[in-house]
Order: structure tokens, then C-alpha cells, then sequence
């Protein structure tokens, strides 16, 4: 029996590049990267950009990714791929994303919106339960 396979893989790329790449919460490189995986579905990216202490320089971004299938990894055309042809398929998907700097907040302007935050918490806890 031939014995076919599906390589696929997955290039997680970013501007600015060399960005932490956190592939379902497991860190797999920097950008540009490339992985291989197995399953298809929704996969968690998270993407970092830090200086060389360890501060943030960009926001930090959480995408959750649909990786389709192509029609021939579709049931039951995945049997007939994977398994009786005789020649090495490749999928691959790209990921580009664009990430912004981090916005600096002047300690006022921080300081007055923690205290507005306890403001607002604080009269909720006064506020009497609704009940339903």
C-alpha cells in the first residue's frame, strides 16, 4: 500500500517582527515562525513584543484562529489523502498581523481612572441586589 501524507504547517509572521509567538499557550518562537501541527480547529495566538528587560513595547494580542481544512482533509476525502496517495501534500496557512505601540499613560491621567474604577465598584457594592 502507498503511503501519502499530509505535511502542514502554519507561519506566524508580525510588524514589527520578533514578536513572541504563544501558540495555545506554549511559546513557539518569534516572528517570523513556522510550526507544524496535526488537528485543524481554533487555535489560540498570542503575540508580545518586548524590550530586552522584559517590558512590553506593543499591546498584546490575543487572536483565536479557525486553521479550515482544504476539501481533500474533508471525511472521507482524508482517507484516500493520508493514506493511498503516493505523494506528500502540503498545507499551509499564513497569519500576518500588525501590532500597535504601546500607548504610554501619564501617571495623572492613570491614577484618576484606578479611583473613578473604585468609585464606580464601590457604589455598586451599595446598591441593593436586584432580585428576580
Amino acid at each position: 500500500m502507498f503511503c501519502g501524507c499530509v505535511l502542514r504547517s502554519l507561519t506566524i509572521d508580525s510588524e514589527p517582527s520578533g514578536a513572541m509567538v504563544y501558540l495555545d499557550n506554549e511559546l513557539i518562537g518569534e516572528t517570523p515562525v513556522t510550526t507544524t501541527f496535526t488537528y485543524y480547529g481554533t487555535r489560540k495566538i498570542v503575540l508580545e513584543k518586548t524590550d530586552s528587560e522584559g517590558r512590553l513595547l506593543y499591546e498584546r494580542k490575543v487572536f483565536y484562529e479557525k486553521i479550515q481544512p482544504p476539501v481533500y482533509q474533508i471525511f472521507p476525502l482524508d482517507f484516500f489523502s493520508e493514506l493511498l496517495i503516493p505523494v506528500k501534500l502540503k498545507d499551509e496557512h499564513y497569519l500576518y498581523y500588525e501590532l500597535e505601540p504601546l500607548k504610554h499613560i501619564p501617571a495623572e491621567e492613570l491614577r484618576e481612572k484606578v479611583l473613578n474604577n473604585a468609585s464606580e465598584l464601590r457604589e455598586q457594592l451599595r446598591e441593593p441586589a436586584e432580585v428576580k
